[in-house]
């Protein structure tokens, strides 16, 4: 990550967010690790003056914040086009199983065979033969 840039939305000195952004590289952090910051895990890394880590934590929890609205748009996005895709497919299919000239499209619908008593049968007779044979 570009962490010269990243600080530099805030309003720290230009030689602060060149310090700031080589210890972030010199600890091999990444944009991932940012919703990691916290107050003590700055300090650790050097960042003593308080107003410095409370500004960074500002910008990160922003950044949080515009990647959870970011994800759920993605996910809104995702939802719509799976919507427009099965309404294609519905457009589609009625056109390609109805007939022109019919007035109205019904499709006829199979109905579902109920096996539970064929089942049933087929158990107990096999119950009956497992116990006959003991």
């Amino acid at each position: 990550m570009e962490w010269c840039s990243w600080l530099s939305k805030t309003s720290l000195e230009p030689s602060l967010v060149y310090e700031y952004a080589l210890t972030f590289t010199h600890n091999e952090l990444v944009q991932d690790d940012i919703a990691y910051f916290d107050d003590e895990f700055l300090q650790s890394m050097g960042i003593f003056v308080a107003k410095h880590r409370q500004k960074i934590l500002k910008l990160a929890k922003r950044d949080q914040k515009k990647s959870t609205t970011s994800s759920r748009n993605h996910m809104l996005w995702l939802i719509v086009a799976i919507k427009q895709a099965n309404k294609l497919v519905a457009k589609r299919l009625k056109m390609w199983t109805c007939r022109p000239d019919s007035i109205s499209c019904n499709f006829a619908v199979a109905p579902l065979r109920n096996y539970s008593t064929r089942w049933k049968a087929a158990m107990l007779k096999r119950n009956t033969k497992l116990s006959t044979a003991n």
